[in-house]
């Protein structure tokens, strides 16, 4: 697999800068505070929002592969297929897995797997090279030498996993180096709940286009993060659900590195991850007060100011408010904008809660004496079989549009259909393409949220839109093309 040169060389550099500064979060903190810049937490956040979710080959993949069953033959994908909006549009590359090995050591038990994980799908490209290590052991520290055949056996995992690969989305390129250690206890029917000790270290490099700012964003690093109270509730019944019953708190650690102008600079960044067992995580940068929110599924970092998601645990209807698992309570207003999806109201997000229905809470909104208000919310349900086959959900900046042919194209080179079906949402700031054309030609970036579904006949065409809703920002003009400058 193709990794850039320039990738490997400034990881190196990183390396040999991290230890001759020692720089470390003290330098950054308190009285320097002011040196922590925007981009430096924008760009630690992606950094971290990869690192940990699924789809991007981070800690929840490993624990999924962890405690996934697998035999010389093949690796099995059974787990997590929960059809979920966490687990939807799955680019975890699970189930897909080619160049499979194995192997067994009987004097050191370390059973071995490994693979290659392709995902290529309009606006999500992934190649990854997986090195999976296990050892597992019964109650007593005895070897298991066929897992799969004595599965009640288990009752630990050593777990190694090595990863190396590359991530390209409209918005981001990224490339980097993983290793995940584990040891996982209570892994037999004896026990509810599962507990895991780990560390996770990873070096990289990423890009990150910024059309708003006028920038790209550039960033190599070095991560670890620690493992300190993690658990997991398991299932009476099925397999494990990590979108479900995930808590604990990881603490972690990055050194960033900025080149510009052939000079170099690097911080050391710390803070903590604390997972809210609905397949979400509160990320926390020490002495900043500003917390954000990441998908431990797609990686998608919120700023908690500005947007929310998670499941819902309660509904007050008195108060017109939900309270998510997480622990935020989002208030709503006359004003607010409840997007028509699977639930319309707060009587029927309760009733549904009332019958132990999953619900999904996500929107944007804005932060006033200490409460958050939503402008615009969509309750989603998670258990939805019905959900369309193959749809895609998309967010992304409109590059072009083409009139003749009712397509827009997202980010250069995705090109977006435009039917008598698709639904253009009235709340957005434009509601047709001969708009959006001309917000364009204006200089007006435009974002399109929506969904869609593949397209398989037209070669021209990636996507054929579902719905989706167009909003305008003015770009921001500065002196250069890049935040380097």
């Amino acid at each position: 697999m193709k990794i850039y040169h320039t990738f490997l060389i400034t990881v190196a550099t990183l390396a040999i800068l991290v230890a001759a500064a020692g720089c470390t979060l003290d330098d950054v903190s308190s009285s320097n505070s002011e040196t922590i810049t925007q981009e430096d937490l924008q760009a630690a956040g992606e950094i971290l929002g990869e690192s940990l979710s699924s789809d991007n080959s981070g800690i929840l993949l490993s624990l999924t592969d962890a405690l996934t069953n697998f035999s010389s033959t093949n690796f099995n994908s059974s787990l997590n297929k929960t059809g979920t909006p966490t687990t939807q549009n799955d680019r975890s590359g699970r189930g897909g897995e080619t160049n499979y090995n194995y192997s067994y050591d009987q004097q050191t038990g370390i059973h071995t797997i490994s693979f290659r994980r392709e995902v290529n799908r309009p606006l999500f490209n992934k190649t990854v090279i997986d090195s999976l290590n296990y050892i597992f052991k019964d109650g007593n520290g005895t070897l298991i030498e066929s897992p799969n055949n004595e599965t009640e056996r288990i009752e630990s995992i050593n777990f190694n996993g090595n990863r190396e690969g590359e991530i390209l989305t409209p918005r981001k390129n990224s490339y980097f180096v993983r290793s995940d250690t584990f040891l996982i206890d209570g892994v037999s029917d004896a026990t509810p709940v599962l507990s895991i000790d780990g560390v996770h270290n990873s070096n990289g490099h990423m890009q990150i286009d910024r059309p708003a700012e006028n920038q790209v964003l550039e960033r190599n690093y070095e991560l670890e993060i620690n493992f300190l109270s993690i658990e997991i509730e398991k299932p009476t019944t099925g397999p494990i659900d990590f979108s479900r019953g995930v808590t604990g708190t990881l603490s972690w650690e990055m050194t960033i590195q900025k080149n510009a102008n052939g000079n170099s600079s690097s911080k050391t960044l710390r803070g903590t991850v604390e997972m809210s067992g609905d397949g979400t995580a509160l990320l926390r940068f020490q002495n900043l007060f500003k917390r954000f929110q990441v998908n431990l599924t797609n990686g998608d970092v919120k700023d908690q100011d500005e947007e929310f998601e998670g499941r819902v645990q309660s509904v007050n209807i008195s108060e017109q408010s939900v309270t998510l698992v997480n622990g935020r309570t989002i208030y709503l207003t006359e004003n607010t904008e409840i997007d028509d999806d699977d639930f319309t109201s707060l009587d029927a997000v309760q009733e549904a809660v009332n019958r132990n229905t999953f619900v999904w809470a996500e929107g944007e909104g804005y932060v006033n004496d200490n409460r958050f208000y939503a402008e615009e919310i969509e309750f989603e349900r998670e258990d939805d079989e019905d959900d369309t086959e193959g749809e895609i959900e998309f967010k992304e900046w409109v590059s072009s549009v083409d009139l003749a042919n009712q397509t827009f194209t997202l980010a250069q080179n995705v090109v977006v259909q435009v039917t008598e079906n698709t639904n253009i949402e009235d709340g957005g700031d434009y509601i047709t393409l001969q708009e959006v054309a001309e917000a364009l030609q204006n200089g007006v970036l435009v974002e399109a949220d929506g969904s869609a579904l593949e397209e398989t006949e037209n070669p021209d065409i990636d996507l054929s839109a579902i719905t989706v809703e167009f909003e305008g920002e003015e770009q921001e003009s500065d002196d250069g093309n890049s935040e380097e400058d």
